[in-house]
């Protein structure tokens, strides 16, 4: 009588399981800014946790590169490290309010009220712009300008790369 051997176990690739823990550092930048500003003021894991309210673990995953926080927490920890949240986020990001010379408010403490002299030079686009960005909270105004950074920043990489006529 022959015996046959029967396999318990297959050994194949399971592709719809997800791992439990991601092990790429996809945000390695973002983590490399946060360390160096932690290190600079002695901070540890256990402050951030606080300052961004996040678990330890969490905190731990933003330092290391495998986890990013949304806006909202990125806000708060970049306040807490006293550094532009753009920097924070995405590196070196230049105001693109100096760097083109766009004249700002002339009376930002009461966006309210309407200064005539404030708008003579802008387009009825700037104008609506303004306008509607006044009636964001906080937060989503800081988001705002954030996304608009981000957009200039790469379109100027865009044009300087494909449409500079100094490079053809």
């Amino acid at each position: 009588m022959q015996l046959l051997k029967i396999e318990m176990t297959k050994n194949t690739l399971c592709r719809n399981l997800l791992p439990m823990v991601e092990k790429s550092n996809k945000h390695q930048d973002f983590a490399d800014r946060l360390n160096q500003e932690m290190s600079k003021k002695n901070l540890s894991v256990k402050q951030l946790s606080h300052a961004g309210q996040v678990t330890y673990e969490m905190a731990r995953r933003y330092t290391l590169g495998t986890a990013k926080p949304r806006d909202e927490k990125l806000i708060r920890i970049a306040e807490w490290l006293n550094v532009p949240p753009a920097w924070l986020d995405y590196g070196a990001v230049e105001n693109v309010a100096e760097s083109n010379s766009v004249p700002e408010a002339s009376n930002p403490s009461h966006p309210d009220k309407a200064d005539e002299t404030e708008f003579t030079s802008l387009s009825d686009e700037e104008k609506r712009l303004i306008r509607v960005f006044r009636k964001f909270p906080d937060a989503e105004a800081n988001n705002m300008l954030l996304a608009f950074e981000i957009r200039y920043k790469k379109l100027l990489e865009f044009y300087s790369e494909y449409a500079d006529p100094d490079k053809k």
